[in-house]
């Protein structure tokens, strides 16, 4: 990894660190709150979906 690489993703995580960025569990980063809070409704409504199927993530109990 070059310099200018390992700068550029520092400052992106320091960026997030301070609430400067949003990034979702998918790894979708933005600096637009909007955007940051539609990915997260995004994500919800998925989660949501999964839920009403009877889907559970892994350590998640089945019941």
């Amino acid at each position: 990894m070059t310099t200018p690489e390992k700068s550029r993703r520092q400052q992106e995580e320091e960026a997030l660190e301070r609430g400067e960025a949003y990034q979702d569990v998918e790894g979708r980063r933005t600096e637009d709150p909007g955007a940051g809070a539609a990915n997260a409704d995004s994500e919800a409504e998925r989660n949501a979906e999964h839920l009403r199927r009877g889907e559970v993530g892994p350590g998640a109990p089945a019941q």
